[in-house]
């Protein structure tokens, strides 16, 4: 997730509403997805249909769930604890970039060695489902060792079912990150950004007849360390500490089986620490978005959101030009045989940044994901993506393109290798702003 991208949050008189929320989430189990039959039927899963796998293909470029999506016959039998099931797993992987710091000019390249652990708890419940996950990842790098750093992230998700019509659900998470060299927010520093913070999420889901009817508030708090430039001075990133929270609220008809009317309505409140950035604009803003479309259900072969209307984000600073336009919103996972589960995603929407003059981002992404089950041990994935971000205000626009293939092959439940090729490229109307970028990695996994 880009750490200045929200989705859905809440005008200011709702943002009350959404802390009270978000304390009152403690008193219910939790959950990210609502697949309940899957989540019986294969607790490593959050999601055991294929075809429920890739909702968002932008956020899996990384590749580190790959080896989750291999056959049951080759996935670990966990530890049994009770109604739970315990899942630990450590990745050791040796990768290479040959443009460390994203640069258009004085490329800079290193190997880079990552150790992860991580285990999930998974809930066997009959009813409801409560699911913890930790991961930690340590990157050491074998030249520029200034970049080395640890990420970290937990999370708890659930659902509770009040009956087989109505479910409440939502999830708590924290989370350490460092910000992406190839971030149009890198600040540059010696070092890249800590970023970290918490949030949450709590909604409902009722069905009645051919009606659905869905609801969300969610919150996060967001923070940005300082870091040191080579020239010995400190750069002071507090001014991009912020509170978000939202809502949204979703409706939909089925106008026969497999298809269904949809409309869906998103508000937000994005509100800074600091009443001036670095440049001396308020970022502090609201803004709401809505669209309608149609959902499609049939079986296991097509699922997915087709969605598209209006957006709009109004800044407190009278001299930022507001983003508005055309709101974009679809998914579509289509599983043309047992073995392939193709993945397409196109979304339009407004994202915070710290670029001089500029209110907010325009960003525009299509991504496809393409995963192939070659054998029951063997996984082959392939992702390609573009995306336009266009600075409201500030007359710059940045393309950028992605392409990976991965491979995983488990040689026992316990034991896995993958390995991994892939090539960025940004192009910018403004100048040293573009990059290229390749990477190329080997990884090796032991699990219980």
């Amino acid at each position: 997730m880009r750490s200045g991208s929200v989705r859905a949050s809440v005008t200011k008189p709702l943002t009350a509403v959404s802390l009270i929320a978000l304390a009152a989430f403690w008193a219910l189990p939790v959950q990210a997805q609502s697949i309940k039959s899957q989540d019986k039927a294969d607790p490593r899963r959050a999601n055991s249909a294929k075809i429920l796998q890739e909702q968002n293909p932008q956020e899996k470029t990384d590749g580190k769930d790959d080896e989750k999506q291999i056959d049951d016959s080759y996935q670990p039998k966990g530890i049994e604890l009770g109604s739970f099931l315990l899942l630990p797993q450590v990745e050791v992987s040796e990768g290479y970039n040959n443009n460390i710091y994203a640069r258009a000019k004085d490329k800079k390249s290193d190997f880079i060695t990552r150790i992860t652990p991580e285990f999930q708890l998974r809930s066997r419940f009959t009813n409801h489902m409560l699911n913890v996950t930790a991961r930690a990842e340590q990157s050491l790098f074998a030249t520029y060792k200034d970049d080395n750093h640890l990420d970290a992230s937990t999370s708890v998700a659930g659902r509770y079912d009040f009956s087989r019509e109505w479910e409440a659900t939502g999830s708590l998470d924290a989370y350490q990150t460092y910000e992406d060299r190839g971030s149009p927010d890198a600040v540059n520093g010696k070092s890249p950004t800590r970023t970290y913070g918490f949030g949450g999420r709590t909604g409902t889901k009722y069905q009645v007849g051919r009606y659905t009817f869905q609801s969300e508030l969610n919150g996060a708090r967001r923070l940005f360390g300082d870091v040191d430039t080579s020239t010995g001075t400190t750069i002071d990133n507090s001014d991009r500490n912020r509170n978000e929270f939202g809502a949204m609220g979703r409706g939909s008809y089925e106008l026969f089986p497999g298809y269904a009317a949809v409309t869906q309505v998103e508000v937000n409140r994005r509100q800074y620490d600091s009443s001036r950035d670095r440049a001396g604009f308020n970022r502090s803003s609201s803004g709401w978005r809505a669209e309608t479309g149609i959902g499609v259900d049939i079986t296991q072969l097509v699922r997915g959101d087709f969605l598209v209307g209006y957006m709009k984000q109004d800044y407190e600073d009278s001299r930022f030009k507001d983003p508005s336009g055309l709101a974009l919103k679809s998914v579509l996972n289509w599983t043309p045989n047992r073995m392939t589960v193709v993945a397409l995603s196109l979304e339009r929407s407004v994202q915070e940044t710290i670029t001089t003059n500029a209110s907010g981002m325009i960003h525009t992404g299509a991504s496809l994901l393409i995963r192939h089950e070659m054998q029951r041990n063997i996984i082959l994935t392939g992702t390609a993506s573009a995306f336009q971000d266009d600075f409201k205000g500030a007359n710059q626009t940045n393309w950028t393109y992605d392409a990976r293939a991965r491979a995983v092959y488990a040689l026992q439940p316990e034991l896995y290798v993958g390995g991994e090729v892939g090539f960025r490229r940004r192009t910018s109307d403004k100048p040293d702003v573009g990059f290229s970028q390749g990477v190329a990695l080997l990884r090796i996994g032991a699990r219980m």
